[in-house]
């Protein structure tokens, strides 16, 4: 397709876009891509020229579609984020900069961890309009598939459909989720699928014929019984779908498989104030019933229950609908003009991307957010009582259906949890105007969201995962973790030996520190070597119970006495902060710890637990001094310059490459901090430096003196 015609087509179709400003950014696309060509040999413009027209069905605003067609200006071109930004604003420049950053979302094995594919792809797109551009360009480029080189395009094909094609399903974009999965089987199972659309191609005529014959059929029921309809409408069911159910069913033909094809009755919106009306689809669905025979168990209410991606209709398959034309039972889906939409562009059938337009204009918004607010509490109450989520769902979900005293009980579990009798309010009245889900769908909690980021002034950013994180190893396997983890929990999740041997760790390349955060999509690497081991400082920073767990083990496994003289060192080192005597070879001090009288062992297994990690030795001073720890602590540490050499332990760790800064020129006694900088070195800063104000947090690290050997045989 020309820019021409997409112009033509954006301007009868969205008269509401601002051309001119769409123009700019197809001109800034085409110069940036200037000279380069697909794999086609087309030039490279008309790429995201076709992505702009698929993205045009999708409802799209107007920075989404100006980031559509320059949605690879900063990913193939020499072009970056601030000239963007200068010609086009933040909002466009963060939605091209969301695209490229999901580049990396590329599955390359057998087993493509399907489902940590997924959730780290919409874990990282922060914008709903960074989703529907990238399934608009997966799906132009499966289009154009033929192009790329063989060995490539089963790669794409699986990664399409383990990822691609699954997250439109989960939104409900049927008409891109369809033609994603038909593209993949075309180059997953080549052999097969020539077969298959051959065999439907030989059926097609007959389909069709079948097709329109019981279309009429349905069609003149329906004016007889005065029926107002907005369209009966046949289709022929895709060729994934046809192959996954004759799979399925082990059928070794097209001719075991009856239901090629399904009717669809559309009937008119309707709403009794503010309240949509759903009668008038059971009334067609009882004519229907009446006039034909329904099989039992074929029918399935996505209304009264809608699935998990929010679609909604009513599904009944009946006999009798082929009259003399044909004996097999025929599907028929009846919903309204609203669901069909729907049904078939899922979350972007309603959404519109200016502010003001993101609620349904039927609901009364403040209702609709109490209800949203009411259900979150609920939903926070389920998570931690998980035995309550059948009843409390039925309850919200099905109440309707409860008997008065079923509804009753329920309500009085709820408030003698604690549920305030304003949240079971806000549900009760929202249930006037919408269907409340416990478990929203993905686009219902993208809308929920959006919708509270207008009523609060906030930022409009989705967070589907807000607990979770999701990395990379360098074979671009998905490890999930918690959110805050660093790479020592990377470490320890990949297995027990890597974190073992640990010695430091890369993120995108470049050295970090042991305490830094990771973020979505970043790529991690731990370098090991065979004669490390865990150092006990990584037990206060790491974040999960698992790389804890895993930690102490190790030291578990070591020798008493070693853990014991390992406790004893980080003691003496407490109480020398606050000029305390070191502990004897009796560890007198401790005698009378905690206010009771301890023997020797006893002694001994406190310094063990310090040791092993089970209590800090920080824990121990304190219950022995604690007036004097809590005013050295407000005054901060005092170190002894004598007890120290000029050497720099990073993170526990001897032999990293550091550098004392010039700015603050740091040396004993003072307290000091690691900087990990874009070079090879690790900096050395005083913590009272005043250039630490302009440094990233995220890349400092522990840092302090090395004890002098003739100071650690004290301690000893």
């Amino acid at each position: 397709m020309s820019y021409a015609t997409l112009r033509n087509q954006i301007i009868k179709r969205r008269p509401d876009l601002p051309i001119k400003l769409i123009d700019s950014a197809y001109e800034f696309a085409k110069k940036a891509h200037g000279g380069q060509k697909r794999y086609s040999g087309e030039s490279y413009i008309m790429h995201p020229v076709e992505v702009a027209r698929i993205l045009l069905d999708l409802n799209p605003d107007l920075p989404a579609m100006q980031a559509a067609l320059l949605h690879d200006v900063t990913e193939d071109t020499a072009v970056k984020r601030p000239e963007v930004e200068e010609a086009f604003g933040k909002e466009v420049a963060d939605l091209v900069e969301g695209l490229e950053k999901l580049a990396i979302v590329k599955v390359r094995t057998e087993n493509p961890q399907e489902e940590k594919w997924k959730k780290m792809f919409l874990a990282m797109a922060k914008d709903i309009r960074i989703v529907f551009i990238k399934l608009a360009d997966r799906l132009h480029n499966m289009r154009t598939l033929q192009f790329v080189p063989p060995h490539k395009q089963e790669r794409i094909a699986r990664e399409t459909l383990g990822v691609h094609a699954a997250i439109a399903s989960r939104l409900g974009i049927f008409q891109i989720k369809s033609e994603l999965e038909d593209l993949c089987f075309r180059y997953l199972y080549p052999e097969d699928y020539k077969d298959l659309a051959a065999k439907l191609k030989s059926e097609q005529d007959r389909s069709e014929e079948c097709m329109a014959f019981a279309t009429s059929q349905l069609e003149q029921l329906l004016m007889r019984e005065n029926v107002n309809v907005v369209e009966v409408q046949g289709r022929l069911k895709h060729l994934w779908s046809i192959y996954q159910k004759m799979q399925k069913k082990e059928a070794k033909d097209i001719g075991d498989i009856y239901d090629l094809f399904a009717l669809r009755v559309i009937l008119p919106d309707l709403f009794h104030g503010q309240k949509e009306q759903v009668s008038h689809l059971y009334n067609v669905l009882g004519l229907v019933h009446g006039e034909y025979i329904p099989l039992q168990d074929r029918f399935k209410d996505y209304i009264a229950v809608p699935k998990p991606n929010g679609y909604r209709s009513l599904h009944t398959t009946v006999l009798g609908l082929g009259g003399d034309i044909y004996d097999e039972p025929t599907e028929v889906q009846i919903r309204t003009l609203g669901m069909h939409k729907e049904a078939e562009l899922g979350v972007a059938s309603h959404w519109s991307y200016k502010l003001g337009k993101r609620i349904d204009k039927n609901l009364d918004r403040k209702i609709h957010f109490a209800l949203q607010n009411a259900l979150q509490e609920v939903k926070a109450l389920v998570k931690q009582n998980p035995d309550l989520e059948a009843e409390v769902r039925a309850w919200i979900e099905r109440y309707q259906f409860l008997t008065p005293t079923e509804r009753k009980r329920i309500e009085k579990k709820l408030y003698d949890h604690g549920i305030a009798k304003s949240y079971l309010a806000a549900i009760q009245k929202g249930r006037s105007q919408e269907i409340p889900i416990l478990h929203s769908s993905v686009e219902q909690q993208m809308a929920w969201l959006r919708g509270l980021a207008e009523e609060g002034n906030l930022k409009a950013e989705i967070d589907l995962y807000p607990d979770r994180i999701f990395v990379l190893t360098p074979k671009k396997q998905v490890i999930e973790l918690p959110k805050g983890s660093n790479p020592i929990d990377f470490a320890f999740m990949v297995h027990t030996e890597v974190g073992n041997k640990m010695v430091n760790a890369k993120v995108n390349g470049r050295i970090v520190p042991f305490d830094y955060e990771l973020k979505n999509g970043e790529t991690v690497e731990i370098v090991t070597r065979s004669n490390a081991k865990p150092n006990r400082y990584w037990l206060s920073i790491a974040k999960t119970s698992s790389a804890r767990s895993k930690i102490k083990n190790w030291f578990n496994k070591q020798d008493k006495s070693a853990n014991v003289t390992a406790g004893r060192e980080m003691v003496n080192r407490e109480l020398q902060v606050l000029g305390k005597s070191v502990l004897d070879d009796k560890n007198a001090l401790l005698k009378n710890y905690a206010g009771s009288g301890r023997t020797s062992a006893e002694r001994e297994q406190l310094l063990e637990n310090v040791g092993l990690g089970t209590v800090t030795a920080f824990q121990i001073v304190k219950t022995l001094f604690p007036d004097e720890t809590a005013k050295a602590r407000k005054k901060g540490d005092v170190l002894v310059a004598a007890e120290y050499t000029q050497e720099v332990l990073i993170t526990g760790e001897e032999n990293l490459p550091v550098l004392l800064s010039a700015c603050c020129k740091p040396k004993p006694p003072h307290s000091i901090i690691g900087y990990v900088s874009r070079g090879q070195f690790i900096r050395i800063h005083r913590k009272d430096c005043r250039e630490l104000g302009g440094l990233e947090d995220e890349r400092f690290i522990s840092a302090h003196w090395k004890a002098k050997k003739s100071a650690i045989d004290k301690t000893k």
